[in-house]
């Protein structure tokens, strides 16, 4: 710890795969950046990021429901959701947590998800429009594309003269010609 704290870091970034990440980040009191897919149950986001997920129209995680729910499938989603956290907060959890108070408090409990109430950036890993549509925090970011490689460039279609009409800017409009197909695009003032 000796050596971090020596090297004068401004931030963490971390993939919260292994626990530890936001304790190392609070002893060297620089911000803490996570970089996740999911976590177990969207635990983390919901409980821990403070993330609103209404179970009236967000569905837990693994349920098999959709956003379009009856009140049984509802009160179904409400129950599904205690269980999953009475389950990762009592049963997976626990020993981290235990940890978390021996090491930050010398006895104070002191739980994974406070540690990570202190997280500055949440950056998902998908895309915003796989999900369910839920309210969304400032400081939760969707960057999903940024584990994939690159694009190929497109082979070249058609002859030199549709590649010199590719733009042509007039006066209020743009004109756009794309493999061969023309969309005309209005410019706001």
């Amino acid at each position: 710890m000796k050596k971090l704290k020596e090297g004068n870091y401004d931030v963490l970034f971390a993939d919260p795969i292994y626990p530890g990440y936001d304790l190392t980040a609070d002893i060297l009191g620089i911000p803490l950046v996570l970089s996740l897919r999911f976590s177990l149950a969207h635990h983390w986001e919901r409980m821990c990021g403070q993330l609103p997920a209404p179970p009236s129209f967000v569905p837990a995680a693994m349920s098999k429901l959709t956003d379009k729910m009856n009140f049984s499938e509802r009160l179904y989603n409400v129950l599904f959701y205690a269980l999953q956290d009475v389950v990762i907060t009592q049963f997976m959890l626990k020993d981290i947590d235990k940890y978390y108070s021996e090491v930050k408090s010398k006895g104070t409990p002191v739980t994974n998800c406070k540690m990570l109430r202190n997280v500055d950036i949440w950056l998902m890993r998908t895309f915003w429009d796989f999900d369910f549509p839920r309210p969304l925090l400032p400081n939760f970011k969707f960057v999903g594309g940024i584990h994939c490689k690159p694009a190929k460039p497109l082979p070249k279609v058609g002859s030199d003269s549709f590649s010199s009409l590719t733009v042509a800017l007039g006066p209020k409009n743009l004109y756009i010609l794309s493999l061969q197909i023309i969309g005309l695009v209005k410019l706001a003032k």
